[in-house]
């Protein structure tokens, strides 16, 4: 068994080796391929779905898709940023977005520490410990999760829930510890502990609720962007009333808190696109729920892995 110092050690040294000469070029190839596979992946596993629906495609709604996707993007690495900046010394807005975006195409790897890692290396350039990048995302994690139940709780009054809905949110019972977690771990007392025990270089200044609130806010703003995505998504497909996209940000941002869970606990593979597809069901039949599942899921995921591609040029 290595100990602590044994495993710093070698931790250290496997992320110099991957980080000099040809081997981020490698990294970075491997990654987007791997994004490929899972992309032809799905479009395998769903021929049938896809080639048995009468497409009709509504061009307007393409335009609404893309643009808002890439806010939604362009918004994550920026409240990336926003954390960073504040829990770190020496970051940049130009580096925060090229790390943010670069390790998005670690998530093609089933669970969070893969991302993570390519985080802790990429930032250990920079003089910032593996520590301190691995709790800020963690920190990230957490309010991404309470932002999006709070948007599902906040759309909740909306919604007509069914009894396979109903069904649905009964095994997810994980959400609760999850959450419970998360409220203790985003509350600026407990971080500050945190951060001065495990962090070596803490804030200068000791966080308060008024840096948790602006990162809540604006995580929540984040989430009703992309239900504006995937809205539009709809759109493209089906015609679906704009009354009925208050529900939509609250199933947009209930399948992705289940998918966070699953991918915290477990694996977290098509948590979020069974999830959506049950929720989508109150509007649309299921044959289309589950289209618009899968092609929400492949258009996120090309869209994630052509900004981790430019993020190289920052």
């Amino acid at each position: 068994m290595l100990n602590k110092q044994q495993l710093i050690t070698t931790w250290h040294r496997l992320s110099t080796y991957l980080q000099t000469g040809w081997r981020p070029q490698v990294l970075t190839a491997s990654f987007f391929l791997l994004s490929l596979a899972v992309a032809a992946s799905i479009l395998i596993a769903s021929r049938e779905t896809l080639e048995s629906y009468p497409w009709q495609v509504h061009p307007g709604w393409v335009f609404c898709a893309l643009l808002l996707l890439a806010i939604d993007l362009l918004l994550g690495s920026y409240a990336w940023h926003l954390l960073v900046s504040r829990l770190t010394s020496g970051s940049s807005l130009r580096y925060d977005i090229k790390c943010w975006h670069y390790s998005n195409l670690a998530r093609r790897v089933p669970g969070p520490i893969w991302y993570i890692a390519s985080r802790a290396i990429l930032y250990e350039q920079k003089q910032i410990s593996k520590t301190t990048t691995s709790l800020v995302s963690g920190l990230e994690l957490a309010l991404i999760f309470l932002s999006g139940v709070a948007v599902f709780l906040l759309s909740a009054p909306f919604w007509v829930i069914s009894a396979e809905v109903v069904e649905q949110l009964n095994q997810s019972w994980v959400l609760l510890i999850v959450l419970i977690f998360c409220l203790i771990f985003i509350h600026p007392q407990v971080l500050n502990k945190i951060w001065a025990k495990m962090s070596q270089h803490p804030p200068e200044q000791r966080l308060k609720w008024l840096n948790t609130a602006i990162w809540f806010t604006f995580y929540i703003i984040i989430w009703i962007i992309g239900a504006g995505a995937l809205f539009s998504i709809i759109n493209i497909f089906t015609p679906l009333p704009v009354t009925h996209f208050i529900p939509v940000a609250g199933m947009w941002a209930l399948a992705n808190v289940i998918s966070v869970a699953g991918t915290v606990a477990f694996s977290g593979i098509g948590l979020r696109e069974i999830s959506l597809a049950v929720l989508l069901t109150q509007f649309i039949p299921l044959p289309v729920a589950v289209i618009i599942a899968i092609l929400s899921r492949l258009i996120w995921l090309i869209a994630e892995s052509i900004g981790a591609l430019l993020s190289l040029l920052l």
